[in-house]
């Protein structure tokens, strides 16, 4: 990410951090006002709100915004045309945060201060009994937690790019840390928005870039380069592995006491795709009643964490204006129908699932996800000689390759990790970028098909079952699915759409870890996300394995030693196989029409 991009975000968050109340030109004709109210939760812990009450008689259907943000800047935005369609609205400062008190420990108390908040806000003498909950991003992890506790009065829930188990979902990718997002976001919390901030807060906000704050060393006491401790930061190193630690800040089985329903919205290139995906199939085959069960809609674009653009641009790439969703439409139409008891018509003209085609640029609707027409095909590793960057020979195929078929090696140098470029990530630079930069690198194997003669559509999740070995005792091994555009001129464009990453301790469960012994060839399944794109004909279908993604994952020393501890690092040697007793091969979901 380049630093202005990253001084953008540190400066949105500051501008909440310093809206106090709401300036009358933001506020509603005739609407009441009533700012900074404030609740006790049963643990004595006041939190803080604004409401604001539509012109009219009450009592009045309710919306609510539970954020780490800063309640002011909601009030002042988003709630508005809730309130000109005659909903009353609250919008919180969750615990900790801005004029909130209690301790922040993100994801920790969204569960039981969610429902608490509910429980409080149904029992008021201006709402009617119905509530809905809305909000994007931490606001609609606080939805997604909270609504399965059963409060009666919530009716319908719109979460945009949320996701519902913070481990698997947010922090830990198949045993790797997002470094990027725990630590960047994590320290920006603490940085600023504090309802009581530390004593030994810094002045200013440290330059991420300039400082090398990523690549400091050991994990476990990173905040040590900050010059304040956060102690959630190293709890949150301290658990590697899916541990009890982690039951506070996921859903777990009890979305089974899901009953309202909800409008999810999600993104291809949001750093929460797979979280979204598993909260609404597991919300659409496990809440509480077939009622629930039914109203249970998601809208998946290819958008970034940020959402749709009107001119359908997303990183490098572009998949036309149609590709924009007009979410405020949509979801006063759900909420209306769901929260108001109004006939909309949004539950007959709504699919379960819709989603875009990359690639094909257009809508499809299902009721499932993977379409059940998605049949996972191995498309198979080959080369002739090494497989080291572009210039190298690795191919992809549809054969199983020959059994004289030869290994790719490649040095992993934690020292010099491959730098991340684009993906599934929380900040702008997220999308589907140029690799060419990328795949200049010896330590990147890529493997390309021959120019496709007819479409080649990969919709659903995606797989590469690799068979490797490494000189080290832990390591990482990294996949990244590649649309390989014809440019000007007859130069290639290589565009990364899906990627994954796989520490090979974590090979077997992400509940118990197990070191591998070196030179020993081991199989891997690497998840690398959940898409929908069309490879058109003149395209290359590529993949490109490596060891590292750095600063999006943290870098694996290869020491095996326990994980955060280490300031040291040293290099592995890989070996990837592909012949007919080691096939390793891409998984393609691959939808015939």
């Amino acid at each position: 990410m380049k630093l202005s991009q990253r001084i953008a975000f540190i400066l949105i968050t500051l501008s909440l951090a310093g809206i106090q109340g709401c300036a009358e030109d933001k506020k509603v004709p005739g609407a009441q006002y009533i700012l900074d109210a404030t609740m006790t939760l049963s643990d004595g812990t006041v939190l803080a709100m604004d409401i604001v009450l539509p012109q009219g008689e009450g009592p009045f259907p309710v919306m609510l915004w539970r954020t780490p943000y800063n309640k002011d800047g909601v009030t002042q935005g988003e709630i508005r045309q809730f309130v000109e369609k005659g909903y009353a609205a609250v919008s919180m400062d969750t615990r900790g945060r801005f004029k909130s008190d209690g301790a922040w420990d993100p994801f920790r108390y969204e569960r039981g201060d969610g429902f608490e908040t509910h429980e409080w806000i149904g029992k008021q003498k201006w709402c009617n009994g119905s509530i809905g909950l809305a909000g994007g991003s931490y606001l609609g992890f606080t939805q997604c937690i909270a609504a399965p506790e059963g409060s009666k009065f919530v009716k319908a829930m719109v979460p945009e790019v949320p996701w519902g188990n913070t481990y698997r979902d947010c922090l830990y990718t198949g045993g790797a840390y997002h470094l990027l997002l725990g630590q960047f976001w994590g320290a920006l919390q603490t940085l600023a928005g504090m309802h009581t901030p530390p004593a030994d807060l810094p002045k200013t906000i440290p330059d991420f870039d300039k400082d090398r704050l990523f690549f400091h060393l050991p994990l476990a006491a990173w905040d040590d380069c900050l010059g304040v401790k956060i102690q959630y930061l190293r709890d949150w190193v301290a658990h590697p592995t899916h541990d009890d630690y982690w039951k506070a800040c996921e859903v777990g089985d009890r979305i089974e006491n899901l009953q309202c329903a909800a409008l999810y919205v999600g993104g291809w290139f949001d750093i929460f795709t797979d979280g979204v995906l598993e909260y609404w199939i597991a919300a659409r085959t496990r809440a509480a009643s077939e009622s629930a069960r039914k109203h249970q809609y998601l809208v998946m674009g290819p958008w970034n964490h940020g959402g749709s653009a009107d001119d359908g641009k997303v990183g490098d790439m572009n998949f036309g204006p149609q590709s924009s969703f007009k979410k405020s439409k949509s979801r006063m139409a759900f909420l209306d129908e769901m929260v108001r008891g109004q006939d909309t018509g949004f539950s007959r003209e709504q699919p379960p699932i819709r989603y875009y085609v990359m690639g094909a640029n257009h809508w499809r609707d299902d009721d499932e996800w993977p379409p059940r027409e998605s049949q996972p095909t191995p498309f198979y590793l080959a080369a002739d000689g090494p497989a080291n960057s572009l210039a190298g020979s690795g191919a992809l195929a549809w054969e199983k390759p020959a059994e004289a078929n030869p290994s790719d090696t490649f040095v992993y140098d934690p020292q010099n990790p491959v730098p991340t470029c684009g993906g599934s990530l929380l900040w702008p630079t997220a999308g589907p970028r140029d690799q060419s930069e990328v795949e200049k690198r010896a330590d990147v194997l890529v493997y390309s098909s021959p120019v496709l003669s007819e479409t080649v559509e990969v919709t659903g999740p995606v797989f590469l079952k690799l068979f490797a070995a490494s000189t080290a005792t832990d390591t990482d091994f990294t996949a990244k699915l590649v649309d390989v555009a014809p440019g000007p001129d007859g130069k290639e464009i290589p565009y990364g759409i899906t990627d994954g990453i796989l520490r090979a301790r974590f090979r077997e469960s992400d509940k118990q870890t197990s070191l591998i012994e070196p030179g020993k060839v081991y199989e891997y399944t690497i998840a690398m996300g959940n898409t929908s794109i069309a490879f058109l004909p003149g395209h290359r279908i590529r993949l490109e394995v490596s060891s590292s993604n750095f600063p999006r994952f943290d870098r694996n020393p290869n020491t095996g030693h326990a994980f955060g501890a280490d300031a040291d690092l040293v290099s592995a040697t890989q070996t990837i196989f592909h012949s007919s007793q080691y096939a390793s091969h891409l998984l393609l979901p691959i939808l015939k029409q």
